[in-house]
């Protein structure tokens, strides 16, 4: 029989495995997805893990913004945690409050304050805590150091995170708190 070149070629590819997967990759596919839903999805559920996490998350970078800002501006800045009322404000060396009309969309009211009564995104999330050297407020010198290193302590549905600021550093960290 005289088979062509072709006819030869043909029938090498058609004997080869075409591109698709095995059942048996796609079953452990499906039982790595089904272990990893298991874990995430209930701690996913947990009623205000979202807002705390969104809060502490905003905390930190507010404090970075104020440090860069100082920075930035070779001037004093302050962050001011305001307990009572469950909000904080990023001020300059004076007290008065910066302004941000970029961070709400242009609105009347561009104070740098952040309240998490008021922001539904934070909804059940409070300040318990603000600790630097005996006062509420971070302070950061012309340079971006702290004058005093401390800890913000927030709560939401039986979880407290603490931010801890480092006093020579002003290096910013998060940290559940276990047992209290």
């Amino acid at each position: 029989m005289n088979l062509s070149p072709r006819l030869i070629q043909a029938r090498r590819g058609a004997s080869r495995r075409t591109g698709a997967f095995t059942l048996v990759e796609v079953l452990i596919v499906v039982a790595i997805i089904g272990v990893a839903g298991a874990i995430v999805v209930p701690q996913m559920l947990q009623i205000g893990t979202m807002q705390i996490q969104a809060a502490s998350r905003m905390i930190i970078a507010d404090i970075i913004y104020a440090q860069g800002e100082a920075c930035a501006q070779g001037a004093t800045r302050r962050v001011v945690f305001d307990v009572a009322n469950n909000a904080y404000t990023l001020t300059d060396g004076s007290g008065a409050a910066l302004q941000s009309s970029w961070r709400m969309g242009n609105t009347t009211n561009t104070n740098y304050t952040v309240s998490f009564n008021q922001d539904s995104r934070f909804r059940g999330c409070t300040l318990t805590t603000a600790t630097f050297n005996g006062s509420a407020t971070l302070e950061f010198d012309a340079l971006g150091a702290p004058t005093d290193g401390g800890t913000v302590d927030i709560t939401a549905a039986g979880q407290k995170f603490r931010v801890t600021v480092s006093s020579f550093t002003g290096r910013v960290s998060v940290a559940p708190v276990t047992g209290g």
